[in-house]
């Protein structure tokens, strides 16, 4: 029984020797805390954005498959991704702009004109 409490203390002292000892402990900031929680929301939106049906159909038409895709989001830089989600945010809901409402106003003001005309 000596022996293994001797062996047992000689193994604790080489190891508190051996081991280095650097823990550090402070506080973290709230601007810390609220850029890692921005930098993740804003990945969450851009792996989102990916991952839609609509978006992963034209991600095929332009020779995009939607895995390779995620991959990229995932290798993106932080900053590229801010840009991204930044840009998706300033994009209109729900809206196209290939440009039908042109078409529709055109149409319109021809109607009016063709009123009055007659």
């Amino acid at each position: 029984m000596k022996f293994l409490s001797r062996l047992l203390c000689r193994l604790l002292i080489a190891s508190m020797v051996m081991l280095p000892f650097s823990t550090q402990a402070g506080m973290i900031g709230t601007d810390q805390v609220v850029a890692n929680a921005t930098a993740q929301a804003n990945r969450d939106k851009v792996r989102d954005f990916v991952a839609r049906a609509d978006v992963a159909k034209q991600l095929e038409a332009l020779g995009i498959s939607a895995t390779n895709a995620q991959e990229r989001v995932n290798a993106m830089t932080q900053d590229e991704v801010n840009r991204v989600a930044g840009k998706i945010d300033s994009m209109p809901a729900g809206a196209d702009s290939s440009g039908w409402w042109w078409a529709a106003g055109v149409i319109v003001v021809a109607l009016i004109i063709w009123y009055f005309w007659k």
